[in-house]
């Protein structure tokens, strides 16, 4: 799932979510990923919850990229990368966490954590909550909504 807007409808604020990151280095050279499952579960009740994982790009290409051209450059800003909400069926899936942000840069990436809620009703705005990090070892973060749903994520590291 991909996208260059906020998540659902509201704004990403980096200050609400969590920084996540591989635990390879970036060695300046290489771009090496670390595969991470996240295994969701959303208390029964409450309103509609969502995790939401974005990572910022640099000047991304929105049209045509073919690597050493690019037809029409985007702005920096919150690539939307995975997601799991409450609605559907949960169970584990993967992802892979890259060391650095590009080929050959010495940056390492920034991912954000996020989490969501959507008060009753399909027309009503998606709001982001705060979250936390409840425990290291297992790695697990949490959020609830103002009506009382909790939203639970375990990162498990390969």
């Amino acid at each position: 799932m991909g996208g260059y807007a906020g998540s659902h409808d509201g704004v990403l604020n980096p200050v609400e979510g969590l920084r996540i990151a591989s635990r390879i280095p970036c060695d300046g050279s290489t771009n090496f990923e670390e595969e991470v499952a996240f295994a969701t579960n959303f208390s029964p009740g409450g309103w509609q919850r969502s995790f939401h994982l974005d990572a910022f790009e640099n000047k991304y290409c929105r049209h045509v990229d073919l690597y050493f051209v690019c037809v029409v450059h985007g702005h920096d800003g919150w690539k939307h990368e995975w997601s799991a909400d409450s609605g559907t069926e949960q169970g584990a899936s993967r992802y892979w966490l890259n060391s650095c942000s590009t080929h050959e840069s010495p940056d390492p990436p920034r991912y954000i954590l996020s989490g969501w809620y959507q008060e009753a009703g399909q027309k009503a705005a998606w709001k982001q909550a705060a979250i936390k990090q409840v425990s290291a070892k297992p790695e697990i973060y949490e959020f609830s909504d103002p009506n009382g749903g909790t939203a639970r994520l375990e990162v498990k590291r390969k």
